[in-house]
């Protein structure tokens, strides 16, 4: 059984763990603290990093690598669609959403919020989350108003594309942030899609215990 190293509140971990729903990968979650700077850990992630990944002797890290090689050892079912054309565009939400919207809903706004207090690096910058909420996601939001289907996922069948675009807005919902349905509807109903997809739901409701656990 491979093991996948990291904390699911984080999105980088937990889109690893999506995908091995979404393959039918039996798996086993290592919860490994963001920072965490073991030999052991360093061994599986040299610039430590989550999440690592253990399958037999073979240990890589950074969540594309791992579902790269998930992808290409378990075939069954595909994380991106078939043909060349759809699988560039694929690549292309993937990118975006393990940048941009990572950077936004993630620096801006997760990590104000949540995670620079669990980490213990200072207060909240309440001028970064008004400047990322007002000014800097809205953007980013008209872009995917725009190329969202008005039903459906991005691509067709449910990949990792979609996994990529609506897991920094997942997060970012822990915190109270989520796109106004009246301005943003294609990508509140794409959300709460993902959201409820069978390769996400309960991964989202372990996470939302977690979460409450460590905001008690």
């Amino acid at each position: 059984m491979i093991k996948i190293h990291g904390l699911i509140l984080s999105p980088f971990v937990r889109k690893v763990m999506a995908v091995a729903e979404l393959k039918s990968i039996p798996y086993k979650n290592v919860k490994v603290f963001p920072g965490t700077r073991t030999a052991e850990f360093l061994s599986m992630s040299p610039l430590g990093k989550i999440p690592a990944l253990e399958d037999g002797e073979l240990r890589i890290s950074d969540s594309a690598v791992i579902c790269e090689y998930l992808d290409e050892k378990y075939t069954d079912t595909s994380i991106r669609p078939a043909s060349v054309e759809a699988r560039a565009q694929s690549r292309w939400f993937e990118v975006y959403g393990d940048s941009k919207l990572t950077e936004l809903c993630i620096g801006g706004i997760y990590f104000e919020r949540f995670a620079k207090k669990l980490l213990k690096l200072g207060d909240t910058d309440e001028e970064k989350v008004a400047l990322t909420i007002e000014k800097l996601l809205p953007p980013q939001q008209d872009y995917l108003e725009r190329v969202l289907p008005a039903e459906g996922f991005l691509l067709g069948d449910f990949g990792l594309a979609d996994i990529c675009v609506a897991g920094p807005f997942l997060s970012a919902a822990h915190v109270g942030y989520r796109p106004d349905a009246g301005r943003w509807p294609k990508l509140a109903r794409f959300i709460e899609q993902v959201r409820k997809h069978e390769a996400m739901a309960e991964l989202i409701d372990d996470e939302e215990t977690l979460f409450n656990s460590l905001t008690k």
